[in-house]
């Protein structure tokens, strides 16, 4: 009876369970339609392979981590019920609103009260990122669907009390027409140190409450020599500024109270105009205040503007001050403190489904191929993922990642070196078990970074029918990881059917390093800084069937690419490049080469193509082939921004060659390592033109 009894319990656990999770669930449930969870991830502390989790309508204000995977054909399922509208966010709704005599509002917010990412002080940060002159945000503050600017804050050290706040840099004073330096100051209080070098001298800078500078041998006998131009930045507090004999400094000459000009290398100059009795030789006291100390609402003096805000740090809370549009009592804004929405906290959670869900609003930190890539939607060195009919979006990063794990070398330096030391990590680590993921039916949208980006973990994998856009559109930082799609080691890796437009620096499709057997099929790119680019790639690399139709087609420092049947309306951008990269085998992840052989430039394929602008170039390393295309120019086509439709109107006069069939025989094989071409799939070129 015993043995019977184990031999039933154990046929009861290798059953598939259906879960369910509700918004007026309990996560104490057993997860039954009757009785469901409340969150996510309790069904995913306890879904495994071949278990379905449905998710009934709501938002959902998690980061979920599955902790176990599925297998291959009994994948754990992660979907929406049926109809239903489900929405997993990274956001929290702020509330406790107050609002301030100037018109702003204002409210302080718990560090406890976050989600794995403070908001405050979490910034973006990576191998190849630029942060453009000042740190850069990985959350967001959304009201009504639409983030407002947050403004800059590295020069922020606290909110508590004026003896924290940094004030003011003075660049230069001019009297009587010369110009001395703020650094030329004979005496000064101990916390003020040297600037940034401005067209005025070295500045004195972050000058604190009660500092004091002192400016020796002025000469004020003249009307035009006491009249001052103070020249100056001011990220965020406004001062005043006291200019006082040094002899009788408890006595000022003249006040000031200089505007903030929101970034300290942002310049402004403030003129003041010293009395008569100032008239003779004598030394210069500036006395510096907090024009806000005396216990009045912090004056950011039209710093923040209409959907702006303010995030000062401090110990324990945070405090924002914000230019709402609307009331924030009544349309309640929402603040991102996780990091991501679908992310396993550790690697291998493989065969898991997401299906039907929207992922919003997360706070990612920067992908570069060198470390750990997270987004709000991630694999995290996994194997055989489906994403498909979700809906990705806000986020300053990334939105979908296949990427790579993380260790102790992450972030270490942006430099070839480090990658090429990172792939011989990833093959030691398992690079053979991960990728064939498959990403299809997604709309990706509203990404800093980019919109899918894999580095190594996507190998085998493939894109299908999604939409992808405004992916790095606004440009607010730079860096080299930018675009729709970035896929470093694209092998054996599909992308067809797919619309990518209106993705900034760097293209709508880039892949770098390791480009083998890919495959760009069917798709429509537009509005793109780049359409393509292939970057150290050795190929064969296999485009076809795709409507190119941004200004720039093509950016390629790559070999062994073939362009078969596509409407190709930009220019193009070649160079030789003698970076060395990696070789697979064919249809493998087996290293074949390692930093021998450059990629150079050439061996392309342009065949049974309708191009705007010749495609040659005479400069290419490798030779190239141009058969059967037709040249139709530029003028002749229109493109709408907002869909994409393309209408090509040949000139009467215009021959059409001849389109013969393709296939991969005819292609050959790649310069180097032997590998054939992917089959070709399109034949029927062109019927409408």
């Amino acid at each position: 009876m015993m043995a019977v009894g184990i031999a039933v319990v154990c046929a009861m656990k290798a059953a598939a369970m259906d879960y369910v999770v509700a918004q007026n669930g309990d996560d104490g449930n057993d997860g039954s339609a009757a009785r469901p969870f409340r969150t996510v991830q309790r069904a995913a502390d306890i879904a495994v392979a071949g278990d379905t989790v449905t998710i009934r309508e709501g938002i959902y204000r998690e980061w979920v981590k599955p902790a176990n995977a599925g297998r291959e054909g009994a994948p754990i399922v992660y979907q929406a019920e049926k109809g239903a509208q489900v929405v997993i966010t990274g956001a929290d709704p702020v509330t406790g609103w107050t609002k301030r005599p100037d018109g702003l509002w204002s409210v302080r917010v718990r560090y406890d009260t976050f989600g794995g990412l403070n908001p405050f002080t979490d910034f973006i940060n990576g191998d190849w990122f630029s942060k453009s002159g000042r740190e850069r945000f990985r959350t967001r503050l959304i009201q009504d669907g639409k983030p407002l600017e947050l403004l800059p804050r590295d020069f922020i050290l606290g909110h508590g009390g004026a003896a924290n706040r940094a004030l003011v840099n003075i660049a230069g004073i001019t009297s009587g027409g010369c110009t001395i330096p703020g650094d030329a100051a004979a005496e000064k209080s101990p916390n003020v140190k040297p600037g940034h070098p401005t067209k005025w001298g070295m500045e004195l800078g972050w000058i604190y409450d009660n500092s004091t500078i002192v400016y020796k041998g002025f000469d004020f006998t003249t009307q035009e020599s006491r009249e001052l131009s103070i020249h100056f930045s001011s990220a965020l507090f406004r001062s005043q500024i006291d200019l006082c004999d040094a002899a009788d400094p408890s006595n000022a000459l003249a006040s000031i109270r200089p505007p903030v000009t929101g970034d300290w290398r942002k310049y402004s100059t403030v003129k003041v105009t010293l009395p008569e009795r100032a008239a003779k030789v004598k030394d210069l006291l500036l006395r510096f205040r907090d024009a806000d100390s005396a216990g009045r609402p912090m004056d950011l003096f039209g710093l923040v503007k209409t959907g702006s805000a303010v995030m000062i740090p401090g110990m324990v809370y945070g405090t924002i001050v914000a230019a709402f549009e609307k009331d924030p009592t009544v349309s309640v804004p929402e603040l991102i403190v996780r990091p991501a929405c679908f992310y396993p906290a550790v690697e291998h959670r493989d065969y898991i489904t997401l299906r039907g869900i929207v992922f919003k609003d997360a706070g990612p930190n920067w992908a570069p191929p060198t470390s750990e890539q997270t987004a709000i939607v991630g694999t995290n060195w996994s194997r055989g993922w489906i994403i498909e009919d979700c809906e990705v979006y806000g986020t300053e990063c990334s939105g979908i990642t296949l990427g790579k794990y993380g260790d102790e070398f992450d972030n270490i330096g942006s430099t070839a070196q480090n990658y090429h030391n990172t792939i011989m990590r990833c093959v030691s680590n398992g690079l053979d078990r991960v990728g064939h993921h498959l990403v299809r039916r997604c709309r990706i949208t509203d990404c800093g970074q980019a919109g899918i980006c894999g580095s190594l973990g996507a190998v085998f994998s493939a894109i299908e029918d999604c939409e992808i856009s405004y992916c790095h559109w606004k440009k607010p930082f730079g860096g080299a990881e930018m675009g729709g799609i970035k896929i470093h080691a694209a092998v054996d890796f599909t992308i067809a059917r797919c619309r990518i437009h209106h993705c900034g620096s760097v293209a709508g499709i880039w892949f770098d390093w390791m480009g083998q057997g890919a495959r760009v099929v069917g798709n429509t790119l537009w509005a793109n800084n780049w359409d393509l680019f292939f970057e150290v790639d050795h190929g064969p690399i296999l485009v076809e069937g795709n409507d190119l139709l941004s200004k720039e087609s093509l950016h390629a420092c790559s070999q062994s690419m073939a362009f078969v049947g596509n409407r190709i309306r930009g220019t193009y951008h070649y160079h030789n490049d003698k970076r060395c990269t990696p070789i697979f085998r064919p249809h493998s992840v087996t290293l074949d080469s390692l930093d021998k052989v450059e990629c150079g430039n050439g061996a392309m394929i342009f065949i049974n193509n309708i191009l705007a602008a010749d495609p040659r170039w005479d400069k290419e390393a490798h030779p190239s082939r141009y058969e059967d295309n037709w040249m139709v120019p530029v003028t002749c086509w229109t493109v709408d921004d907002a869909t994409g439709k393309c209408t090509i109107t040949p000139p009467e006069e215009a021959q059409r060659p001849t389109f013969k069939p393709v296939n991969a025989a005819r292609l050959g094989k790649a310069l180097l390592h032997d590998q054939e071409y992917p089959e070709v799939s399109v034949q029927e070129f062109f019927k409408n033109e």
